[in-house]
C-alpha cells in the first residue's frame, strides 16, 4: 500500500514542479518584455538641473553646457525602463548671454540649431528633443532633456554634437571633449577697437577741400571660424571682418576748382587680396533689430589662421562734377565739367 502512495505522489510532484517552472518562465519573459522598447525617447523639462557628467561645448552663436547621466533605471519623473535595460539622460543648458560669443553673419545668413546623437555601443539615436534653440533668429534660453531607452548597460557611450558639419564628440564616461576643427570656437579673441586710417593718398589733381576732409574709421575687425551664410572658414584659414565707415567726402578739389561727388565706389583690399564678400553693415541685421543711422560696410576676407598684422586699404573711385564758364560777350555760358579721383586711405590689422 505505501508503495503504490508513493507511485501515485511522484508524478504528481513532478507535474506541479514542471508547472511552476513553465509559469516562472512565463512570468520572467514577461517582465523582461515589460518597460520601455530599446530606442524609445523619452523628453522632460530640463528646469532642474540633471546629475551627471557636464561638459562646456561651444557653437558659433554660444556656449551650452552638456549634461549625460550615468545609466538609469527611471527618469527623473519616474518613468522606469524595466528588467534588463537602462536609460540614459541627456540635458543641455544655454550657460547664459554673458556668456554667448560674437554672432557673425552675411545677409541672408541665419543661425543654426546644433544636432545631438547619442552613440552607445555603436548604435546612434538623434535627440530631436534637444532641437529648437533657434526662433525666428533669437537664442532660446530653456534647458532641454531627454532619455534613450537602452538594451542592457552600454559598455561604450558618447555624444555627437554637431553644427553644419563640424562635429564635437563627448565622452559619455568621462565628459572628455574632442573639439576636432571646432578647437577654434574656444580660442576666440575679443574685436578689435576702433581706430582711425591714416592720411587720404589723392590721385594727381585732386584733394580734400574746406571742412569735406575725407575720414575714414574702423569700428570693428574680428576673426572667426565660422560666420553664418559663410558656413567654416576652409581648413588652415579664417574669416577676418572688418566693419568699416569710409567717410566718403561730398566734395573734393579738382582742375577746375570744388566737384560736387555725384557718384562714388568703395573698394577693399587686405594684404592686397580683395575680399570674399561686402555688404552693408544693416543689411545683415536680423528681423526686428534697429538699423544703424550710420550705416557701415562689413568686408569679409579669408586669411590664414596664423596671419600676422598687415596693411588694409580703402580705396574710393569719385565722380565729381562743377559747373564752368566758357566763352565771352553773348556767347558765354556755362556747362558741366566731370573730373574722376581716386582716394586711398590705409590702417593696420
Amino acid at each position: 500500500m505505501v508503495m503504490s502512495v508513493r507511485k501515485f505522489i511522484w508524478p504528481v510532484v513532478l507535474v506541479l514542479v514542471t508547472v511552476l517552472l513553465i509559469g516562472g518562465g512565463i512570468l520572467l519573459s514577461r517582465q523582461q518584455e515589460g518597460g520601455l522598447k530599446p530606442g524609445t525617447l523619452i523628453s522632460e523639462s530640463g528646469s532642474v538641473a540633471l546629475v551627471g557628467r557636464t561638459t562646456e561645448v561651444r557653437v558659433p552663436w554660444g556656449s551650452l553646457q552638456v549634461t549625460v547621466t550615468e545609466p538609469l533605471d527611471e527618469t527623473e519623473d519616474g518613468e522606469k525602463v524595466g528588467p534588463g535595460k537602462s536609460l540614459i539622460g541627456v540635458q543641455v543648458s544655454l550657460r547664459g548671454p554673458e556668456d554667448l560669443l560674437m554672432t557673425d553673419r552675411v545677409p541672408n545668413g541665419y543661425l543654426l540649431d546644433p544636432t545631438f546623437t547619442l552613440v552607445a555601443d555603436d548604435e546612434e539615436y538623434l535627440l530631436e528633443g534637444l532641437a529648437g534653440w533657434i526662433n525666428d533668429e533669437e537664442i532660446s534660453p530653456v534647458s532641454r532633456r531627454q532619455y534613450v531607452a537602452l538594451k542592457g548597460v552600454p559598455e561604450k557611450l558618447s555624444l555627437k554634437v554637431g553644427y553644419e558639419g563640424v562635429e564635437q564628440v563627448v565622452d559619455g564616461l568621462t565628459g572628455r571633449l574632442v573639439r576636432g576643427k571646432a578647437q577654434p570656437l574656444y580660442d576666440l579673441g575679443f574685436p578689435g577697437g576702433a581706430q582711425p586710417c591714416g592720411e587720404p593718398l589723392w590721385s594727381p589733381g585732386a584733394g580734400d577741400v574746406g571742412k569735406a576732409v575725407t575720414t575714414c574709421l574702423i569700428t570693428s575687425a574680428a576673426t572667426r571660424p565660422y560666420a553664418a551664410g559663410l558656413g567654416w572658414a576652409p581648413e588652415g584659414s579664417r574669416w577676418m571682418l572688418v566693419n568699416v565707415l569710409p567717410g566718403t567726402p561730398p566734395e573734393f578739389k579738382g582742375p577746375e576748382g570744388t566737384y560736387t561727388v555725384v557718384d562714388s565706389t568703395t573698394t577693399y583690399l587686405l594684404d592686397l587680396q580683395a575680399p570674399q564678400k561686402t555688404f552693408d553693415f544693416n543689411d545683415a541685421l536680423p528681423p526686428g533689430a534697429i538699423a544703424a543711422e550710420n550705416d557701415s560696410q562689413v568686408a569679409v576676407f579669408e586669411v590664414a589662421e596664423d596671419r600676422p598684422t598687415g596693411q588694409f586699404e580703402v580705396r574710393t573711385e569719385l565722380v565729381g562734377e562743377t559747373e564752368v564758364t566758357i566763352g565771352k560777350g553773348k556767347k558765354k555760358r556755362t556747362k558741366t565739367e566731370t573730373f574722376e579721383a581716386l582716394v586711398a586711405l590705409g590702417a593696420f590689422l
